[in-house]
């Protein structure tokens, strides 16, 4: 692939170029910044030296494209030729586009593997919309063009979808729609056929969120273009696989039965014994002072522009600043609470880039002479209003992310600085409402609990405070308003309470509940490093279901014994060429060391069928889950499955991996892969490359027909690993994602218990170990009765490792024996939940 250096005399805009490219081209495009002089590179400036290394630096057998932006930067550009090896120097090429445009231009080309000459030409035609939108003067640019219903039906292509995460396309999904929509060259139109919104671009944010689509609701997607039909077929995967959120959060959340409010004239009883009844958003209990928390809007100027082309390159500056603060955010966030809850910080940059925030900015200021920060204002005023006039109470939480995002913009453009509050000492933070940025730039050391006016479980301010573990209560009387500054407080987080000035008696209570509180999480997080093990000395392995290395990082994080299973589409997915050998062999190896030691499965490739690749050509299929895909696909796919294998095999040699194959039907097919497997290790033999050999191969029990002949399986497998999701489908003959059939899709009903209990029973008679990597296996209700069944391993989404380790140290696998033979004499899934439920609540007893 060609690398790309960006030469430029601001680190901040070549840093901030950075960030933009990686966004539209991905994290395997190899990017060199050279930019800056000075000790630090923060002087306006460009240096030969720094060029000549970084050109090394990011050396590429494809070639090195460099841009530059300002005349003395291409002086420095050719002197630092002289400086590098003439191997390299001779893939060296100056590239005449312009710096933004065409880094943007040649990332996005780079990406899809295109020769550097492709790559040059693309990055040199990218000033020529500009030029010829500009020509003549701002006032020639022409007006947004506006999608009206008739003119859906022309040369479009169209598929249908339900929503089914937990909120629909709420800011996080709506950024991977966007991300994925982008990187097609296509018109691509939504419509939310559930409420008759829309249609609207596919590529923008705000768009998308207008349409107020919520889960369950049906959308129509609409692409015409070169790549409308690959456009498509990716993005109704992506929304068919719920944008990838794993099952632990597509519950919706819990209905909070609200006490009646303290009313307001006795709130504050004058004697100190004063309670506030709000809802409860993060478990936790605290005793301290309050801080009232008071965040003043950005300072905006009421003067017109004198010089419209100014202005708009101050706005631009300033969302550049913006975005590298977010981005270096996000960094910060994903350390501390993990990538689910960091990504709100991923949808805050594409807000930033979002059309429908800067068009109507660009045209304020060129049109009717607004100054920028005037101009962004209404922009953003304009947005949130949309926003606000949602029917969904979720979805119109999302007007403080765009709210946020604006006043960052706004204090960039002001020069005020959002300085990082510290404490003295632990405080309880009451305040009306706290955006994502300020919760995250927090003194969060020394704050014991959270208060706000306004908000609710699903702000992200709520989930941040969750996954930092400070405990909060939201919906309070502005009656807390009026108290004093360090006045002292008790909250308790579980059940939404705030106690004004306690009585020593109940401070006691609370720092009572609250030490016991402490101690049990710290229990929970420290006991998730030891193994499960049940109270009659079974042990159980909880591994993780990963998909990158973010996933596996936050497994080990999490106690996690290994990774049950690596899906390895990630690799695959929303790019024009397979990846390369050596691309696998890379993210497969670090994944596997960021277990350190520990054990993990690598799927082989499961696509294919209803979920196509756009670089293998494919026929049309009647019952896409029928058809070609996962292992079926990869034995017609040699040169694909060749070089998966081999990537596996010499990662393995590194870090500990086993490899599965997927969707396996009969005997003859694990034999082929096997046949294909030894085929590879003999041509990596040959070529003297260190690989792993022997090791273990499994298979995935998707297909009942495995389930059923799993006994004649068991002696040619290592391993069996249940994948609940698809058996469900293929035993109950239920489509997963067709929600008039919902009802039938529930892996506890009996039938599916029946196959599981046959697969083990086969396995363990040959000596073979069973796992289950559906979502089955992390639901509460499901673990007893698979323990009781007598599965090994269960693999469960990261986040929920320590709780089901627990609930596993919580039985007796004899007890849980008994629930699995009483579950398989049940007729209904219903019956079956039932009875678990009442199992579970006798160990919380």
């Amino acid at each position: 692939m060609v690398s790309l250096v960006l030469v430029s005399h601001s680190k901040a805009l070549a840093e901030s170029l950075e960030g933009l490219i990686r966004q539209m081209a991905g994290e395997t495009l190899k990017i060199g910044v050279a930019a800056g002089a000075g000790p630090d590179h923060n002087e306006f400036g460009t240096d030969a030296t720094d060029i000549a290394r970084v050109i090394t630096e990011v050396d590429s057998p494809d070639g090195i494209l460099v841009l530059m932006d300002l005349g003395s930067a291409i002086l420095s550009a050719e002197m630092a030729l002289e400086l590098i090896p003439p191997e390299v120097r001779q893939r060296v090429r100056f590239c005449p586009g312009p710096l933004v445009e065409g880094g943007i231009a040649a990332g996005v080309q780079a990406s899809l593997g295109s020769d550097i000459e492709t790559v040059c030409q693309e990055a040199h035609r990218a000033l020529q919309p500009k030029a010829e939108q500009l020509e003549g003067g701002p006032e020639a640019i022409p007006p947004a063009e506006t999608i009206t219903p008739t003119q859906e039906g022309q040369d479009y292509q169209q598929v249908e979808v339900v929503l089914k995460n937990a909120h629909g396309l709420h800011a996080r999904p709506a950024a991977r729609f966007v991300q994925l929509a982008s990187k097609f060259d296509a018109e691509i139109l939504v419509t939310n056929l559930t409420n008759q919104k829309g249609p609207v671009s596919a590529k923008s944010l705000n768009a998308l969120a207008t349409l107020g689509a919520l889960r369950d609701h049906r959308i129509r997607i609409m692409a015409r273009g070169k790549q409308a039909t690959e456009a498509l077929e990716a993005l109704r995967r992506l929304v068919e696989e719920r944008f990838g959120e794993p099952a632990g959060v597509l519950a919706e959340p819990k209905a909070i039965s609200m006490p009646p409010k303290v009313p307001e004239g006795e709130a504050v009883a004058q004697e100190g014994h004063g309670i506030l009844v709000g809802l409860p958003v993060s478990d936790g209990v605290a005793v301290a002072p309050l801080y009232h928390y008071e965040s003043l809007p950005p300072v905006i100027p009421t003067e017109d522009a004198a010089d419209p082309e100014a202005e708009w390159k101050r706005l631009q500056e300033a969302i550049g600043k913006v975005r590298h603060a977010i981005q270096m955010r996000h960094k910060e966030m994903l350390a501390r609470v993990g990538a689910e809850e960091a990504a709100i910080f991923e949808a805050h940059v594409l807000l930033l880039d979002d059309p429908d925030l800067l068009q109507p900015a660009r045209q304020l200021i060129f049109d009717q002479r607004y100054n920028a920060a005037r101009a962004w204002k209404s922009s953003v005023e304009a947005v949130v209003a949309q926003y606000q006039r949602l029917e969904d109470p979720y979805l119109r939480q999302r007007a403080l992310d765009v709210q946020d995002v604006g006043n960052q913009v706004l204090r960039a453009l002001s020069g005020e600085i959002h300085e990082k509050v510290i404490f003295e000492h632990p405080v309880i933070l009451v305040a009306d409402e706290l955006t994502p940025t300020e919760t995250a730039q927090l003194d969060l050391e020394h704050i014991q609990g959270i208060v706000t006016l306004s908000g609710g479980p699903t702000s992200h301010s709520a989930i941040l405070a969750r996954s930092l573990g400070i405990p909060a209560v939201t919906g309070l009387s502005p009656t807390i308003k009026r108290l004093r500054q360090n006045t002292l407080l008790g909250l308790d987080g579980f059940q939404g309470r705030v106690w004004v000035e306690p009585a020593e008696e109940v401070q006691r209570e609370l720092e009572t509940k609250r030490k016991r509180w402490l101690e049990e999480r710290q229990k929970l997080q420290e006991t998730s490093l030891q193994p499960a093990m049940t109270r009659d000395g079974l042990r159980i392995e909880v591994v993780a279901n990963a998909g990158n290395l973010a996933d596996a990082q936050l497994a080990a994080k999490n106690g996690a014994e290994g990774v049950g299973l690596l899906r390895t589409e990630f690799l695959f997915l929303t790019r024009q060429t397979p990846p390369s050998e050596e691309e696998q062999f890379q993210a497969i190896r670090d994944i596997g060391l960021a277990l350190k030691g520990k054990p993990v499965i690598v799927r082989t490739l499961d696509v294919g069928g209803d979920k196509p690749l756009p670089y293998i050509p494919m026929e049309p299929e009647a019952n896409p889950f029928l058809g070609v895909r996962a292992l079926r696909l990869s034995l017609q796919q040699p040169d694909l499955f060749r070089t998966q294998l081999r990537a596996i095999l010499r990662a393995g040699a590194i870090t500990p991996l086993r490899i599965m194959f997927p969707m396996v039907a009969s005997l003859e097919e694990v034999e082929q892969a096997r046949e294909f497997l030894a085929q590879v290790h003999n041509e990596l033999a040959q070529e003297g490359i260190a690989h792993a050999w022997p090791i273990d191969t499994g298979i995935m029990v998707e297909i009942p027909s495995a389930a059923i002949k799993a006994d004649a399986l068991a002696p040619v497998v290592d391993f069996f690993s249940i994948g609940t999701n698809d058996l469900t489908q293929y035993t109950l003959a239920a489509e997963r994602g067709n929600p008039r059939l919902a009802y039938l899709a529930d892996a506890l009903h009996p039938a599916v218990l029946r196959l599981i209990e046959e697969v083990v029973q086969a396995a363990h008679a040959a000596g073979k170990w069973v796992g289950v990597c559906g979502e089955l296996a992390g639901e509460p209700e499901a673990v007893p009765i698979l323990v009781g069944l007598g599965v090994d391993e269960l693999s469960i989404n990261p986040a929920g490792i320590p709780k089901v380790k627990a609930l596993i140290r919580a039985m007796a696998s004899s007890d849980a024996q008994v629930l699995s033979k009483k579950a398989l004499a049940c007729a209904k899934a219903a019956e079956v939940r039932k009875l678990s439920t009442e199992f579970l609540n006798t160990l919380q007893g």
